[in-house]
């Protein structure tokens, strides 16, 4: 009798499940990127992860204007602004003296529109980051990239960006510091008018976290090193966090 050819194919490997997706992006980010090409991205890897980032960026909104240390703080703030304009001319002293009568009268209502924007702005957000990081990853990688990819990525580096706001949040409530985060502008005093303070407070350990994972997603899905993609995230993150301090006072970070 002849023998039987044995036969050494392998089962084809399941895909990960999305609770493993959300864990493993912290420890294994690779092996969840290569699930990812070559299963597909699912709704739930993008929708979940940003939901539930939109939903703490709105406690955190909450949490200034209710905590009376951070509202003050946030007053402050927003009276140091309204006095910069008087100063450079484009606002009257009049104009300034009601701007901040109908601020105090109205912080309840800017508490709920604070909290509405920042669930909206997280999405708003994340559409246009993922936008950047698939023409990175299609054109500068020349890899064969979808949005959807670029959706896939983004997100699941949300749940990075979800445990660094907590923490933020619970350092801030602790420190009274509006400005709570693992990030080296914690080590000054907090004065959002000098741009060093500014430019240490976007060195945040979290955001540096992410940026890698996106580094990782980028070089899986389109087939290159890590450090090809994270020459291009970082540089491009370096860009903007530049920009925003010293071309736009860092109002748009």
């Amino acid at each position: 009798m002849s023998e039987q050819p044995l036969t050494t194919e392998q089962p084809p490997e399941e895909s990960m499940s999305f609770t493993d997706k959300a864990a493993g992006v912290f420890y294994e980010p690779s092996r969840v990127f290569e699930s990812i090409k070559k299963s597909g991205v699912k709704t739930a890897d993008w929708f979940i992860p940003v939901l539930v980032l939109a939903i703490v960026a709105s406690v955190s909104v909450y949490v200034r204007f209710s905590t009376p240390e951070l509202k003050y703080q946030s007053m402050q703030i927003a009276e140091q602004g309204i006095d910069k304009m008087v100063a450079e001319g484009k606002m009257t002293s009049d104009q300034a003296q009601l701007a901040k009568q109908r601020m105090e009268s109205g912080s309840s209502g800017f508490e709920w529109i604070g909290v509405a924007g920042a669930l909206v702005a997280t999405f708003i957000f994340f559409f246009i980051l993922s936008a950047v990081w698939f023409l990175v990853g299609k054109f500068a990688l020349k890899g064969n990239l979808t949005y959807s990819h670029a959706m896939g990525i983004v997100g699941l580096s949300n749940w990075i960006a979800v445990v660094g706001m907590i923490i933020g949040i619970a350092l801030s409530v602790v420190l009274a510091r509006l400005d709570g985060g693992l990030n080296l502008g914690m080590f000054t005093s907090m004065n959002v008018q000098n741009k060093g303070y500014l430019l240490m407070a976007r060195i945040d350990l979290f955001t540096l976290w992410s940026l890698f994972v996106v580094a990782v997603g980028l070089a899986a899905l389109a087939g290159k090193k890590v450090i090809q993609s994270a020459v291009w995230v970082y540089g491009i993150w370096i860009i903007f966090t530049l920009a925003s301090v010293y071309l736009f006072t860092g109002r748009f970070a």
